[in-house]
């Protein structure tokens, strides 16, 4: 309740001057008086407005009655000036003369007045008929022109749901349900057309005043929103509400109204802001396009993201079984079956936003909520998962004929069905566009169902039933990880290789960790061991055949597919064997592990490593490998290509560093050859002057010890350098401008004689464009040619990811106990 105190505790700080009496009695006479000044003003004049003097008086004797009541509030007990103000129901007076005066000063004071009086909890004021209805009238009649009156009006409406909730048993006063009688019937007769609910305003009107403010932005919609979970909570505590609110139409208006606020959603929008553009992707080829950037929403983002989280709350807050069933069934068939699912089936535009932008909400809607329910619902409806009967055992009569409206009513929208057209349908429409916001809006969504709700990973990624992983020796374990680090260490020599593989089996074993607190109960899952991936899974295929053009890729693009791959790589429920490791069965050993030697000799060969034929390699690390190759072509054919990784690497490891002090000496153990010296220099000061105008920062003042690297064979360290002369600078300027004009100079794939972009003519290709037209390029991501620059950054994104996959498949190993000594296992049994 602190941030609620805080909220509204500027409500009540307005008062005048204060109206001090000597003693409690002065203090009561005075205040008795100034009840009977108000209950003249209003005998003598129906309609005050009309005389400004009369208004402003009957200002004056509120604010004089608020004061007397805060300063008696503020004292120990008895009260009597709040005890005779609830007698006296003055409280009327107020409210009658409040809404005649159409006076803002007036509504503000009453709010005061009304406020006082919930506060204090005295008898007879909130457990009251009479002050209810005095209240809601205020309320519902009063000039809400300023947005200062509308949050003092809500908040009377929060203060009395907080009673509520903090005793029930004052429900009665605002709570005046109707005797069942032929009702039920009647409503039976309407199925279909009032949809599971009827409106009964004169019922609970304090519950339709806070449903009205709950879509308000500021403080009378947080007003609303908490005060409507308070009264929803107390549900569990009284049957009758509990029963009202299941045949009411508060799951009808919380579903439409959400589906209002998502109907409003319109396409994606994107505002580059180049200061704010991450480096890697500064350095790339599609750095001013907009897939370089996160797409801006808008406020109807915004308000559909709150209203969601609203339903969030309500259905954590709700102790009531029946009633957060109701609003579940309400969310489906109103919101995802006419709705979201709708709108996903008919964004076939794949090459265009449609399907981008749909894509995008609802990768932000599961980003955003974490209550499992709602979840489930989604993603249970949307990837046509089988659905489980509903138990009728203990389901009250009110339950039953929410769900047989519901049912009615779902059969004669006549909506298509998941089950022909689902999320993962859509998925494999949207990885197999050439549109670069569609790739990057479906990796996305990808991502975030395996990382955040991995328990549906295997209706998005398919497994074989009954192949649970096996598991491996030590020695084959190892001969894996040798085999991934080989090919990293192929690409980038690191002196701090260990550091940096440290980092990332920190990262594995908090990610693996986190994924076993996630508890597997979805129904449809029955074994929650590890399962073999089918690889003619079309998503995987997929998923491939974007990693095999990777060089030429969007840099965002990598990212996300990198990402993506290592969701899966990091599921408790999807094997590594046979996609990203050998299966154990395809191993070729010197020497056959059996049980029949002694433990000893066991543990000795099962530290073998083993050996398999290129045609069970598993299908990621065969890409992978190809990709590694095609770097190893380019090494033969530029010499200088490893001092080009390794200073892009650097590059890309410096963003948010100091700038550097550029004689700053540096402690090595060996001093690099002057050629490469001279040619990461050059490499420094070309990205100094890159076109977007973005000032590098170097290596030398860096805080992080993992972005101090080498380049080439050694590590690169710099001597002290002499300050050059005029003749050198301008030599080195020189220098540095063909580099820059060889950094963005097209690096063509297929052509090896164009690979060698060292032997080209600068002059002949400098100025040539990367993308002679951005537009196309949006539209087909996968092209056939991109820059040096862009190449190299490439290039070490593999490199990470493969350091990535090796700490991933270490750690899994002895955390999942997917690598251990069989044989001694055996014997043991």
């Amino acid at each position: 309740m602190d941030f609620w105190s805080r909220l509204i505790g500027g409500s009540r700080s307005l008062s005048t001057k204060s109206y001090r009496a000597t003693s409690p009695t002065e203090r009561l006479t005075a205040f008795k008086r100034t009840c009977n000044t108000l209950q003249q003003i209003w005998r003598s004049s129906n309609s005050p407005s009309g005389d400004q003097a009369a208004t402003a008086h009957a200002r004056n004797c509120i604010e004089r009655l608020n004061s007397v009541l805060a300063d008696e509030s503020r004292g120990p007990a008895p009260h009597p000036c709040l005890a005779y103000a609830s007698s006296s129901q003055i409280f009327v007076t107020v409210t009658k003369l409040a809404l005649s005066s159409y006076d803002d000063g007036m509504l503000r004071s009453a709010t005061i007045f009304f406020n006082t009086l919930i506060d204090a909890e005295v008898d007879g004021v909130v457990d009251n008929r009479l002050f209810a209805r005095a209240l809601v009238d205020l309320v519902r009649r009063a000039d809400k022109r300023s947005e200062e009156i509308e949050g003092r009006l809500v908040e009377l409406l929060f203060g009395v749901a907080n009673n509520i909730r903090l005793q029930p048993n004052i429900l009665p006063a605002w709570f005046m349900p109707r005797s069942p009688d032929g009702q039920d019937g009647e409503r039976q007769t309407t199925t279909g057309k009032e949809f599971a609910g009827e409106t009964r305003k004169d019922d609970f009107p304090l519950f339709y005043l806070l449903v009205e403010y709950v879509h308000h932005e500021g403080r009378a919609g947080d007003f609303a929103r908490t005060g409507l979970l308070y009264l929803i909570e107390t549900a569990s505590r009284s049957k009758h509400l509990e029963r009202w609110l299941i045949e009411s139409d508060l799951a009808t208006l919380m579903a439409t109204g959400l589906g209002a606020l998502y109907s409003q959603l319109g396409s994606l929008s994107f505002a580059t802001d180049e200061e704010n553009v991450p480096h890697i992707i500064a350095l790339s080829d599609h750095a001013k396009q907009e897939t370089a950037i996160p797409p801006y929403l808008g406020a109807p983002m915004n308000s559909f993201m709150s209203y969601l989280l609203f339903w969030q709350d309500t259905i954590d807050h709700c102790k009531s079984a029946e009633v957060n069933a109701t609003l579940l069934d309400h969310f489906q068939v109103l919101f995802l079956e006419q709705l979201l699912y709708p709108s996903l089936l008919e964004s076939s535009d794949v090459e265009g936003g449609s399907t981008a932008a749909v894509l995008t909400y609802l990768y932000r809607v599961l980003d955003s909520i974490e209550q499992h329910d709602l979840v489930h619902r989604i993603l249970h409806f949307l990837l046509a998962s089988p659905d489980q009967p509903v138990k009728s055992l203990d389901m009250s009569v009110s339950r039953r004929k929410s769900l047989d409206v519901l049912a009615a009513f779902s059969e004669e929208a006549a909506r298509p069905s998941p089950s022909l057209f689902n999320l993962k349908d859509l998925a494999l429409l949207g990885l197999q566009s050439m549109n670069r916001q569609t790739i990057l809006a479906t990796l996305r969504l990808l991502n975030i169902v395996l990382q955040r709700h991995p328990s549906f990973a295997r209706s998005l990624i398919r497994t074989i039933s009954g192949q649970p992983s096996k598991q491996r020796t030590v020695g084959a374990l190892n001969a894996e990880l040798g085999n991934l680090l080989s090919m990293a260490t192929s690409i980038v020599d690191d002196p701090t290789l260990n550091e940096s593989y440290e980092n990332y089996l920190k990262d594995a074993s908090y990610i693996l960790e986190s994924r076993l607190c996630i508890p597997v109960n979805e129904e449809n899952i029955e074994d929650d061991r590890p399962l073999e991936l089918r690889l003619d899974d079309p998503i995987v295929r997929e998923l491939l055949s974007c990693l095999e053009t990777f060089f030429t890729n969007s840099v965002v693009v990598n990212l996300a597919l990198t990402e993506t791959l290592m969701s899966i790589a990091s599921s408790h429920l999807v094997s590594l064997d046979g996609w990203l490791l050998v299966d154990p069965s395809k191993y070729e050993y010197p020497t056959e592990i059996t049980p029949s030697v002694d433990a000893m000799a066991q543990v000795i060969l099962a530290y073998q490593e083993p050996t398999w034929s290129s045609a069970n390699t598993p299908a990621l690390a065969s890409v992978l490998q190809d990709l590694v190759q095609q770097i190893q072509n380019w090494r033969k054919e530029m010499p200088d290509f490893d001092i080009l990784v390794a200073a892009r690497r650097d590059l890309l490891h410096q963003e948010g560093e100091s700038t550097p002090a550029p004689n700053t000496p540096r402690q090595a153990s060996g001093t690099p050859s002057s050629e490469r010296q001279q040619t990461r220099s050059l490499l420094w000061e070309a990205d100094f002057s890159s076109p977007r105008g973005r000032t590098s920062r170097p290596l030398e003042n860096s805080a992080s010890p993992s972005s101090q690297r080498g380049a080439a064979d050694s590590p690169l360290r710099d001597s002290i350098r002499v300050p050059p002369s005029r003749e050198s600078s301008t030599s080195r300027a020189v220098a540095a401008e063909e580099l820059r004009k060889r950094l963005a100079r097209p690096f063509h794939f297929g052509e090896p004689s164009k690979n060698n972009s060292a032997n080209e003519d600068p002059d002949e290709t400098a100025n040539e464009p990367v993308e002679e037209n951005p537009d196309e390029a949006i539209a087909d991501e996968r092209p056939h040619s991109a820059s040096l620059g862009h190449v190299l950054t490439n290039v070490v994104i593999l490199y990470e990811f493969l350091l990535e996959l090796s700490a991933m498949a270490q750690v899994r190993g002895s955390l999942f106990e997917e690598a251990g000594y069989p044989g001694v296992e055996k014997e043991a049994e």
